[in-house]
């Protein structure tokens, strides 16, 4: 234990001193006293000497001292610190044990400086080739029969069954793509490839019960139309039905000839860019014509062109037919020779009697011993198993049409009771039921004898009397078809005058009797049969030589048939081209193989068929835009069931009238007549009869049925209402394991056949079965998505055309105009081509000021509220009832508060005998307080509303002006104030008027309208786009791409437009496999070797030994005094001055040009 030291030693002096000096030396002990005292003052040297223990912590040290641990701790740094030094020779430590390290600057400009100071290192900054982590993410689609057994897979393993590939579930998540839900498991430590379709199961169990099955994901694209001027490493987004995201990059490119090029010289007017309402086609077969003739004259090869022209949108038809044949061996012998000789071999066909029935032209054989097969261009006759059947019309207005089903009338005895009336022979009596119809050829009380019948007749029918018009009727109670009609098709058919017509007749069933009725299934023309001829051939002959000959085994027809988009007087570009069956077909390269115009009438030889596929384009942008609202339907159409609106019965729905002609009969509920025993519940009734003429529907119907515990039907459920019947009361074929006595009959109802629904009827809101457009038309100003295609040998035609609006037939005018205007010097001035003229149209209307407005609803408790002029909203039409004959009509075009404003005013008459007529009024509508209300004619249903009305307290008039635009294409000055000038339309629901005056916007040209027409020479608006299509060498053709994101969604096989993600306007088009892992976009992790963001490597500042100090002091401050203390030898110091206002926050940042090493 250490001695007790005291603070003092001066108090100890005397004790030192011997006694004398108490009395001889005092002062001398004295003086050595003070001395001591004086040494023990501070700063002296017993104070330093009796307190070093204590001056040793800086905390309590004397200056002096301090200066020591200055020069001992700090000599590496100047005598100036802005710290306190007591403080930083306390942590000095901290800074030598931190120094070569950012921690260590920025204690050195605390200490010195009292600067803040932070640290950078360029090297960082610089580029490390290939260092840079790159992702790419796996996952699989898949369908979940049970979500729980999905959900619970995550954070496991998993396993393909029967790929074995593994990974392991990091998240699962799910996308609705198109409308289409798909679950999508994302992957890490991948191993192998999930495939389509198999069962993925936990690696730990390996159950696949309910378990997950895998649908795939976008794993390569086939390119089937490969673009034009792309190159390798373009990527395309993949546009399809179903799927999105996907991403492919393109890996090679190739060059090509007959590639299309777009040019359009005028953007007409009319058109959408609403596929379904503007449709765009470019020929899908072309042809090489010659010899084109028309008409009324007799086809023959000759030379002759009689300015004869296929229509565009015609069907053209080119006959062939397909023979085989036994024995012909000669005949095959003797083909070759004419075939090698350059001879096309001419084909004539007999009867066995020997009677030639045809003749016509080998387009093409093939053969196997003495048999073959022969493509044939008949242009005489037919050389299959036919009939010619002379027949006349019952009336000429209703004819029968190429490719219809015939029936020949059958002869039924029907047992009767129950009758009430007087039938008479020779009345016209049809099944109420069955719409089964003839003519008695005898009845009693008992017995009826129906000759001239047509459909089915069973026994729930009772008889009526259409012939009389009295309620003669009889119950069927039993039926025998004594005589049964036969059957077949038309193929072509011919008139002598407007009823006698001659039927060219295949795939004939029965045999067909002279005097009896014929009955077309699809147009129900009526017509009595007067003689028949077999005009098929049994064997055939070549150069009508009989040593070389055949015998006819099969026939079937071979044809063809298209659709004309556009021609001139050698080629015809066509779509939709189809053989008889149906299938895709094309037409046959062979000057004998004429092709005839259906409606022209125009006939042409085909030299050459054009090769060429895949090219396309949309619209893309319009100008001159104009906001219509029309309906599509046109009266003079077919129907759905190609019946012609204006046949169609329109009351046909009822029971009683049932049968109407529009060849939409549908099935719309089962009766159960007898329930039957033993049937299974979802057993299947089918019901295939009760079409046109008894035959076969269109599609047949079909129906469930629900069983109790005996298997007794009880109730049924239709599932397919089917199409084209034309009979009430079929009855149903049951597919059944075990049941019996079941009989079911279908209630068939019937619709006009519109596109929309072509259910709807007489019951139906009209605006229900209509098809409406809703949008904006206008002039094409770009296109876009083009394909060019591939392959094409000749400059294609192409069609824009929109339907509902190229068929009301508004073609450009031609404006004759007086009293011209005149320029300088009395010149009478001329129109600029291509400038805008506009008229201002003015029509009348009436303003109807209403009191209280009365909606009827089914949301409130009383059903009716009041309501407001919004409740006749824009657009709607108002009914105002006069008297029992006369309502007015007129369409709300706006309002305020209190009134609605009213155009298309007109005037409903009804007249006695049921017809009905409409006058244009612009002044329909009459006021009354009390009577002669107005409703709306259709409430807002979305609103639950049932009717709006109120009475009109006072009307006025009001004028609506609205404005024709068009431009000048051509024109014609007569120097003498008269002229004329052709407009192009450029508006659709406003017509140029016959009165007024008319200036162009441009060169002042114009006058006095004296009269207008349309030029027939020009195309109608909605089909005036002139656009020409070039085939031509192309380079960057794309022929294989890489997937670089899958996406999700797609289906396999599925066809895919590859849109450029760039500018291009041109499109690529492939198909989608869909096998294996999706992939994800790959993207980097870290930036260390990204280009944009990193700096090349300079060995002076961009260099892994340089660091920059960055604070508010310029380098040459702080560099000598950095260096000697904190700076690691090897390194390069760099200084960065930065300046921050505390005013705003703002940083400015400027670079010190000084280094050091």
């Amino acid at each position: 234990m250490p001695a007790e030291i005291n603070d003092k030693i001066s108090i100890f002096v005397k004790d030192q001193f011997p006694e004398f000096y108490a009395s001889d030396g005092l002062l001398f002990e004295k003086f050595v006293e003070a001395y001591y005292e004086y040494l023990e003052q501070t700063g002296q040297s017993l104070d330093y000497a009796r307190n070093l223990i204590e001056y040793q912590d800086v905390d309590n040290t004397t200056a002096e001292f301090l200066d020591q641990f200055k020069k001992l701790y700090l000599e590496q740094l100047p005598g100036l610190i802005k710290a306190d030094d007591r403080l930083t020779i306390k942590h000095i430590m901290d800074f030598y044990r931190a120094k070569g390290s950012e921690r260590a600057i920025q204690l050195l400009f605390r200490l010195l400086f009292d600067e803040a100071a932070t640290v950078s290192n360029p090297g960082e900054d610089v580029i490390k080739p290939s260092i840079s982590d790159w992702r790419l993410p796996r996952y699989i689609e898949v369908y979940a029969p049970n979500m729980d057994n999905l959900i619970e897979l995550e954070g496991l393993e998993i396993i393909g069954a029967s790929s074995g590939a593994k990974g392991f579930v990091e998240s699962i998540s799910t996308k609705i793509m198109n409308g289409v839900k798909s679950h999508v498991i994302q992957l890490s430590n991948l191993r192998g490839n999930f495939l389509r379709g198999e069962i993925i199961a936990k690696t730990s169990d390996g159950i696949q019960d309910n378990m997950p099955i895998v649908t795939g994901s976008l794993s390569s694209v086939d390119i089937t139309l490969g673009g034009q001027d792309f190159t390798i490493g373009d990527t395309f987004d993949l546009i399809a039905d179903t799927g999105k995201q996907g991403q492919v990059r393109v890996t090679a490119v190739d060059n090509a000839t007959g590639l299309i090029e777009y040019q359009f010289s005028n953007g007409g007017f009319g058109f959408s860019t609403n596929t379904s309402f503007t449709s765009v086609d470019v020929n899908t077969q072309h042809l090489e014509v010659n010899n084109v003739t028309n008409a009324a004259q007799s086809y023959s090869n000759s030379s002759a062109i009689d300015n004869a022209q296929f229509i565009k949108r015609e069907r053209v038809d080119q006959h062939v037919e397909k023979l085989t044949y036994l024995s012909g061996s000669q005949m095959n012998e003797d083909m070759a020779a004419l075939i090698n000789a350059g001879t096309t071999p001419y084909l004539v066909g007999k009867k066995s009697d020997g009677t030639v029935v045809a003749n016509g032209y080998v387009l093409s054989r093939t053969t196997t011993g003495a048999n073959g097969t022969l493509f044939v261009a008949p242009f005489s006759g037919t050389f299959g198993n036919q009939l010619a059947l002379s027949a006349n019309l019952a009336v000429n207005t209703h004819i029968f049409e190429a490719g219809e089903p015939i029936d020949e009338e059958s002869h039924v005895t029907l047992n009767i009771s129950g009758t009430s009336g007087s039938f008479s022979v020779g009345d016209h009596v049809r099944g109420d039921s069955s719409s089964a119809n003839g003519l008695v050829k005898t009845v009693n009380s008992t017995v009826m004898t129906v000759n001239g019948s047509f459909g089915s007749w069973s026994t729930e029918d009772n008889v009526q009397d259409i012939t009389s018009g009295v309620a003669n009727t009889a119950n069927v109670t039993g039926v025998s078809v004594t005589t049964t009609g036969a059957n077949g098709i038309i193929s072509t058919f011919t008139n002598s005058n407007a009823k006698v017509y001659t039927l060219n007749i295949h795939e004939i069933e029965g045999a067909f009797t002279n005097g009896q009725k014929l009955k077309g299934r699809r147009t129900n023309t009526i017509a009595s049969l007067t003689s028949s001829s077999d005009t098929g051939s049994s064997d055939i002959y070549i150069q009508g030589n009989n040593g070389s000959n055949a015998s006819v085994d099969t026939y079937s027809n071979a044809s063809v048939h298209a659709q004309v988009i556009g021609s001139n007087a050698t080629n015809i570009g066509f779509r939709n081209a189809l053989f008889a069956n149906g299938s895709t077909g094309t037409f046959y390269a062979n000057t004998a193989a004429f092709i005839k115009g259906f409606d022209s009438n125009t006939y042409a030889n085909v030299v050459q068929v054009g090769t060429g596929s895949g090219s396309s384009f949309k619209i893309g942008t319009l100008e001159n835009e104009e906001a219509i609202t029309i309906y599509t339907d046109f009266i003079s159409d077919n129907n759905t069931a190609n019946v012609a609106y204006l046949d169609c019965v329109i009351a046909g729905h009822e029971s009683n009238t049932a049968g109407g002609n529009t060849g939409v009969g549908f099935v719309d509920t089962v009766d159960i007549r007898t329930a039957g025993s033993g049937y299974a519940n979802g057993e299947v009734v089918t019901f295939a009869t009760g079409g046109a003429g008894g035959g076969a529907p269109t599609t047949n119907a079909t129906a469930n049925v629900t069983t109790n515990g005996s298997g007794v039907i009880t109730s049924t459920q239709v599932i397919t209402a089917g199409a084209g019947f034309y009979s009430q009361n079929i009855v149903g074929t049951i597919a059944t394991s075990g049941g019996s006595s079941g009989v079911l009959t279908a209630n068939v109802d019937f619709g006009y056949g519109f596109p929309k629904d072509p259910n709807g009827d007489i019951d139906t809101v009209i605006d229900n079965v209509l098809t409406r457009f809703q949008g904006n038309i206008g002039s094409v100003a770009t296109i876009t998505d083009i394909n060019p295609g591939n392959n094409y040998n000749f400059d294609p035609f192409v069609s824009v055309y929109t339907g509902g609006i190229a068929k009301f037939d508004r073609r450009d005018l031609v404006v004759n105009l007086t009293g011209m205007n005149q320029g300088a010097g009395g010149l009478y001035k001329d129109f600029t081509l291509g400038e805008v003229v506009n008229q201002t149209v003015t029509e009348g209307g009436q303003t109807l000021t209403l009191n209280t407005i009365t909606v009827q609803n089914t949301s409130s408790s009383s059903n009716t509220t009041t309501g407001n002029t919004e409740n006749f909203y824009i657009g709607s039409s108002v009914v105002q009832v006069k008297n029992s004959t006369v309502n007015a009509i007129g369409d709300v075009s706006s309002s305020n508060s209190t009134v609605i404003n009213i155009k298309n005013g007109r005037v409903k008459t009804t007249f006695a005998n049921g017809l009905i007529s409409f006058a244009v009024n612009t002044q329909p509508f009459t006021s009354n307080s009390t009577i002669n209300a107005i409703s709306i004619a259709v409430a807002n249903s979305a609103n639950n509303e049932t009717n709006v009305y109120s009475t009109v307290a006072s009307n006025g008039s009001i004028s609506f002006s609205s404005v024709s635009k068009g431009t000048v294409y051509k024109f014609n000055n007569n120097n003498d104030g008269t002229g004329d000038v052709g407009i192009r339309r450029l508006s659709f629901s406003v017509g140029f008027n016959e009165t007024g005056t008319l200036t162009g916007a441009t060169s002042g040209a114009g006058g006095t309208i004296d009269s207008l027409y349309q030029d027939a020479n020009t195309r109608p608006i909605g089909d005036n786009f002139s656009i020409n299509a070039d085939a031509k060498a192309a380079n960057g053709i794309v022929t294989d791409v890489e997937v670089i994101d899958s996406g999700f969604g797609y289906t396999h096989g599925a066809n895919l437009t590859l849109r450029h993600t760039g500018n291009s306007n041109i499109v690529v088009s492939g198909t989608a496999n869909v096998a294996t892992t999706g992939l994800g976009p790959g993207y980097w992790a870290s930036d260390e070797s990204e280009m944009n963001a990193k700096y090349i490597h300079d060995n002076d500042y961009y260099q892994s030994h340089s660091y920059v100090v960055e604070t508010g002091l310029s380098l040459d401050k702080y560099r000598d005094i950095l260096l000697k203390s904190a700076h690691i030898a090897g390194t390069r110091l760099f200084g960065k001055v930065i300046r921050e206002s505390s005013v705003n926050n703002a940083v400015t940042v400027s670079n010190s040009s000084i280094g050091a090493v």
